[in-house]
């Protein structure tokens, strides 16, 4: 039995097309998704000028402290004796949390402000900025499935093997209470958590607020942005182990993409810990109760 239109469009993959077809849709899909970054940039734009979010001091901490949230947990993990190499998912998940948890308060409580020196805006909450979210969500959806087709195409035309990620199959396995609970706190919890800080707040933040004196320019006309830009997306996408899931190299860039211009324009860590959220609890929903 073939594979219905909703599986198709949320696992490219599964739709068949003519060989000698590949390249075209590769370069429809590609021209689409690019449209759709650059629409959604305009959008997200309107949150505010871009910025670390960090003060001086801040930027300092953050990279200490967020290697430690992306270190820390594989440490205890080893240590508690879990399988390997991420663990139970419900241990996991609260250990990832409570470690970036923490870390995220040492920043933002940080003693060793000098002179007169403001805290950064990154761990202030806009409720304002927060609603929007959902609808940024909604208006990224098509695109991102774009890319997935655009990158699916690719590996077809140029005759490329299209692996699964390896974590969709362990959510396919686990198909318990305490599984699907474990993998829901996983992702929509844990990962936003941890992720966020460590690529937005740390990475990227941190880099931009560092980078601050090459240039007296503003927005993304400081070069600074742009290096701080093209260092979280490369490390965050190298970070999801795409040397074993090549065909998720695009997704994952637009992903982080989106994830940063959202951090960037809101200077606060809440808003793409939210779209993180949402993105992550409807890949999982998908797996469970629509992809089989």
């Amino acid at each position: 039995m073939g594979a219905t239109w909703i599986e198709q469009l949320l696992e490219p993959e599964r739709v068949e097309l003519a060989a000698n077809s590949h390249a075209m849709a590769f370069g429809l899909a590609m021209l689409g998704a690019c449209v759709g970054v650059v629409v959604l940039f305009l959008l997200i734009r309107r949150f505010g000028q871009a910025d670390s979010g960090l003060s001086r001091s801040e930027a300092v901490f953050a990279f200490p402290l967020g290697i430690a949230a992306f270190i820390l947990p594989a440490v205890f993990i080893i240590a508690l004796k879990q399988n390997q190499p991420t663990g139970d998912p419900l241990t996991s998940a609260a250990i990832q949390t409570m470690v970036a948890a923490v870390c995220i308060f040492a920043l933002a409580n940080h003693p060793w402000r000098p002179g007169d020196e403001q805290r950064g805006s990154w761990y202030r909450a806009d409720a304002r900025q927060l609603r929007w979210i959902p609808l940024v969500f909604l208006l990224a959806l098509p695109v991102m499935q774009l890319g997935m087709f655009a990158s699916v195409q690719l590996h077809e035309w140029l005759s490329a093997p299209v692996v699964q990620q390896g974590v969709v199959e362990q959510l396919r396995a686990s198909r318990s209470a305490r599984g699907m609970t474990a993998w829901y706190l996983m992702a929509v919890v844990a990962a936003p958590v941890m992720e966020e800080f460590v690529f937005r707040v740390a990475l990227f933040g941190g880099t931009r607020r560092l980078l601050a004196g090459i240039s007296d320019a503003q927005g993304w006309k400081h070069p600074g942005a742009w290096i701080a830009l093209g260092f979280s997306v490369g490390v965050f996408v190298l970070a999801h182990g795409v040397w074993g899931w090549t065909v998720g190299i695009i997704p994952l860039t637009m992903l982080s993409l989106i994830l940063t211009f959202i951090y960037a324009h809101t200077r606060s860590i809440w808003p793409g810990m939210l779209y993180h959220a949402i993105h992550n609890a409807f890949v999982v929903t998908m797996q469970y109760f629509v992809l089989t």
